[in-house]
Parts: structure tokens; sequence; C-alpha cells
């Protein structure tokens, strides 16, 4: 049986219902009101500045309406030809006997193989031997990398005959200078027989008396530069009697 609270309490949750409803129903008609009375405003605003609806739309900017071109119907391309040449191959490759040519000398027909021309080119490029790699001729010379001795003086690496020091040095061995014979002449004013003949010959720096560039830095002296004609020149046997000469002078003043 229902109490009379239970009654009270239904009637309560009926009547906030209904409230609820007639407050969102004064909500909504009070924002519509204002809604209408601010459109009212807009377009007397509008009408003042002397502006109407259709002005406005033509202010508005208009999108540009791209027109897609209408494309023909394309017909179905024919391959073109293949303008590829054949593969070059030699008769080595395809496996096919040398083509050989008969030539006639002295009423006798001999046979010669034939070659192109970038094989000719080959022959001529590698017949001198080492394709002269490291080894040229300059003034009477021979430069070679390879099989050549180098000279004390000059520093040139030459296959020249050179004559080397006999002298032993402090740890036994033997001192490896080597001249050629222009140096030694032009420098020295020696010859190869000459410094052959004793079998014992002692080269230059073991005497001290050596003007090459290396040894006159060691010395702390200037290089000599070339000396060999203007001593030639002023009647001195070789640079080393010319730069003794002077080195006497000098002391004498």
């Amino acid at each position: 049986m229902i109490t009379k609270d239970e009654i009270m309490d239904e009637i309560k949750d009926e009547m906030k219902e209904e409230d609820k409803k007639f407050i969102s129903f004064l909500v909504g008609e009070e924002y519509e009101r204002e809604r209408s009375e601010r459109i009212q405003q807009n377009m007397a605003l509008l009408a003042k500045l002397g502006l109407d609806q259709e002005s406005l739309k033509q202010l508005k900017p208009q999108k540009q309406k791209i027109k897609k071109e209408l494309q023909s119907p394309t017909t179905e391309e024919t391959p073109s030809p293949s303008r590829h040449l054949p593969t070059r191959r030699s008769k080595r490759i395809q496996q096919l006997a040398p083509r050989y040519d008969l030539r006639v000398k002295n009423g006798t027909a001999s046979r010669y193989r034939t070659y192109t021309r970038k094989r000719k080119y080959q022959s001529k490029k590698n017949s001198t031997g080492r394709n002269n790699q490291g080894r040229r001729i300059y003034g009477g010379r021979i430069y070679d990398s390879e099989l050549g001795t180098t000279c004390h003086q000059c520093r040139q690496k030459t296959v020249e005959d050179k004559v080397q020091c006999t002298n032993a040095l402090a740890d036994g061995s033997l001192c490896k200078v080597m001249m050629d014979e222009r140096c030694l002449i032009g420098r020295y004013g020696e010859t190869l027989e000459e410094a052959r003949e004793s079998g014992e010959w002692s080269c230059p720096k073991c005497r001290g008396v050596c003007n090459c560039s290396f040894c006159r830095r060691k010395k702390g002296l200037p290089a000599t530069g070339i000396l060999k004609y203007h001593a030639l020149a002023n009647g001195y046997n070789s640079v080393m009697d010319y730069l003794g000469d002077n080195k006497k002078i000098k002391r004498r003043s």
C-alpha cells in the first residue's frame, strides 16, 4: 500500500521535471528573440551604408570554373621499328677461322693473316718493350728509374758507366758513392780511366772536397749551381780547382 510520503515524493519529482522544461523553454525563447533583434540591427546598419544582399553577393569572390579540355580519342600507337644494330663480335669469340689473303712475292704465293686497324695500332704501340715507362733519352743520356744507378753529384739515375768509391767507412762497409764521367771531369778534373787505374779510388766526399749541393749545405755553404762552364772559361780544369783558388784568395785578403 502506497504511503502518503511516497505520493508526496512523486509529486515533487513531477514538479521538478515541469520546472526544467519551462526554464529551457524560456531560455530558448530568449535566445531566439535576441538573435532576431541582432539580425534587424545588422540589416538596418547595411541599409544605412547603402548595401543590400545583391551587392554583397557581388563582393564575394567567385570561384573560377576550370574547363576541362576534351581529349580526342587517341589511336593506338604503333611501335617504331628497332634501331639497335647487331652486336659486333670478333671471329675468335664466334669460333670462326681467321681470314687469310694470298700475297705473291718472287713468283710464290704466300698467305698472311689480316688484322683489324685497332690490332695494328696496338702492335705498334707495344713494340718498344716496356712502352718506355721510366726511361727517357735527353741530351745524349739515358735516364732509367729501374735499371739505372744514381750519380752522387747530379743525383740523376742513368744507365751510364760510373765509378764507385772503394774507401772503407768506420763501420767496415764500403762507401756507396758513385759518379759518372761527366760530373767527374767537369767537377773534379778526373776521368773514369784515371779513377780505375790504381784500383783504389776515394770519392770527393771521403776526401772532403765534394762540391755537390748536399755536401755544401752540410758545411753551411750555398749551392754552387752550374759552375762548370764558368770555371773552364776562366782557365780552370774543374769546378774544384776554381773553388779552391777562390778559397785561397779569400784567405789572403
